[in-house]
C-alpha cells in the first residue's frame, strides 16, 4: 500500500489510475520503488530514468540535455513532478516527443500553489495555458490539463496539513477543507476561489500524432 502525505500527491495518483498504456513506459525522473507504476492499467513495462544515479534507475541523464534512446520507442512518458526542477524544461518535453511512437502518450503533473521544493532545484510554476503552449509548440496533440485540488481551502490545507504525519487529524482537515471549497463552488462556480482559480497543480495528458 502506498502512503501518501500530500494532498496533491493524492489527487494526482488517482488521476494515474484513470490510464490505460500498453507498452514500454519510460518514467522520466523517477524511480521504481516509487509505487505509482502499479497505479497504471495495461499491459507494459516501466523503464525509468533519473539524473542520481541508483541501483533503482535503469537511465541516468539529466533531462535538460538529448535522451541517450533512440527514437520512437515508447508508448508512453511520465513527468511527474519534474518540469518544475527543470530550467531547461521544453528539451525535456521535445525529447519526450522524440521518444514516443506515433500515438504515444505523454502523462504527468506539475505543482501550482505548492511550497518551494528543491530536488536539487525549483524554478517554475505553470498554468494550464502556459502548459498548453508548451506542449502545443512542441508537436503534441490530443493535450488535455486538469485542475488538481477543490481551491482556497484544498490550499490551506496543504499550506497547514502538507507534511503532517498525524493521519486523522490530517484526514479530517482534508475533509473540512474540501467540503467548505463544495460550497464555494456551489454559491459560484467560476469563483476566484475555486479550483479553477487556486489548484494545488495540474495533471496533463499530450499525444504524439
Amino acid at each position: 500500500m502506498i502512503r501518501i502525505f500530500s494532498l496533491l500527491r493524492r489527487l494526482q495518483y488517482e488521476e494515474l489510475t484513470r490510464l490505460t498504456i500498453d507498452g514500454r513506459i519510460l518514467d522520466v525522473g523517477g524511480a521504481h520503488e516509487s509505487g505509482y507504476h502499479e497505479l497504471i492499467k495495461g499491459t507494459h513495462t516501466f523503464e525509468v530514468a533519473n539524473i542520481m544515479a541508483s541501483p533503482k534507475v535503469d537511465f541516468v541523464f539529466d533531462a535538460q540535455e538529448r535522451f541517450p534512446i533512440e527514437d520512437n520507442v515508447y508508448s508512453g512518458v511520465i513527468l511527474l513532478n519534474v518540469l518544475e526542477h527543470l530550467y531547461n524544461y521544453k528539451n525535456a518535453v521535445s525529447e519526450s516527443f522524440r521518444v514516443l511512437k506515433s500515438g504515444g502518450v505523454l502523462v504527468g503533473a506539475v505543482p501550482f500553489l505548492f511550497s518551494v521544493h528543491a530536488s536539487p532545484d525549483d524554478y517554475f510554476r505553470y498554468t494550464r495555458s502556459a502548459l498548453e503552449q508548451i506542449f502545443r509548440d512542441a508537436g503534441y496533440t490530443d493535450i488535455v490539463i486538469k485542475e488538481l485540488g477543490t481551491g482556497a481551502f484544498s490550499v490551506i490545507h496543504h499550506l497547514l496539513f502538507g507534511l503532517y504525519y498525524f493521519d486523522f487529524i490530517k484526514e479530517l482537515a482534508m475533509k473540512i477543507c474540501m467540503f467548505l471549497d463544495s460550497i464555494i463552488s456551489y454559491i459560484k462556480k467560476d469563483s476566484y476561489m475555486s479550483e479553477r482559480s487556486m489548484p494545488l497543480g495540474y495533471f496533463f495528458e499530450a499525444k504524439k500524432p
